[in-house]
């Protein structure tokens, strides 16, 4: 039931305009959920999003900025949104047509719904 769940919520996610898609890693790249398109490899994006969660991580501490929360990669034709939940990492892919605002506003509901259930 909770698998169900999650995955409807990262379908809401990518159903946003200008999202490619999203997905639910464990801190050490065990993919938990996801709703990404064909396109996008999904053991590449845990693999990418666990290295930018440990350099994160990282530069957190020696910067003595606290805990890692969350953080956004801009490009060149997309943005990659990254968020802390408990011991996972929601990421979402987005085009450069999305609206960061919503996005970012859509994303903070799907963390505090996807909470309980991971």
């Amino acid at each position: 039931m909770s698998q169900d769940r999650i995955t409807e919520i990262l379908n809401k996610l990518k159903n946003i305009k200008g999202v490619h898609g999203a997905a639910i890693i464990e801190k050490f790249g065990l993919i938990k959920g996801r709703a990404l398109p064909g396109w996008i490899d999904e053991e590449s994006v845990a693999a990418m999003v666990t290295l930018i969660l440990k350099a994160s991580q990282r530069a957190s501490k020696e910067l003595e900025q606290g805990t890692f929360d969350g953080a956004i990669v801009e490009s060149q034709k997309g943005r990659i949104l990254f968020d802390n939940i408990k011991d996972n990492i929601i990421v979402v892919i987005s085009g450069i047509d999305a609206k960061l605002g919503i996005v970012k506003l859509k994303l903070n509901a799907a963390v505090k719904a996807l909470t309980p259930l991971l």
